[in-house]
């Protein structure tokens, strides 16, 4: 999600009354692939990027340190939790993956 998507949260719920005590829980607009995510970040740049996806037996031998397998395993192919939370908060949707990574392609150069 858009770090300006979770700013606008914020400052709604800390300026705007009926948001004492309230909890928000936050996502993007879209659930992507990982692999959908890279192309969307190769348009942005005008790259082409090179995605691989390892298999399991790849993780394990090589120690990827992001996350444990489980948890990325319990990920493949499950959409994620798609909320409308920040559209109901702020008044306008939430940002797209895309509008991201537009916002940043001068981080990925």
């Amino acid at each position: 999600m858009h770090e300006a998507d979770i700013a606008a949260v914020a400052v709604t719920a800390l300026l705007d009354d009926g948001h004492a005590g309230a909890k928000y829980v936050l996502t993007g607009p879209e659930s992507l692939s990982q692999r959908e995510q890279v192309e969307i970040i190769g348009k942005a740049t005008g790259r082409t990027i090179r995605f691989e996806e390892l298999t399991e037996e790849q993780a394990e031998r090589d120690g990827v340190p992001t996350m444990p397998l489980d948890y990325l395993r319990s990920a493949v192919g499950a959409p994620a939790e798609i909320l409308p939370t920040i559209a109901e908060v702020t008044g306008r949707p939430a940002r797209t993956f895309a509008e991201w990574a537009e916002d940043h392609a001068g981080d990925f150069r």
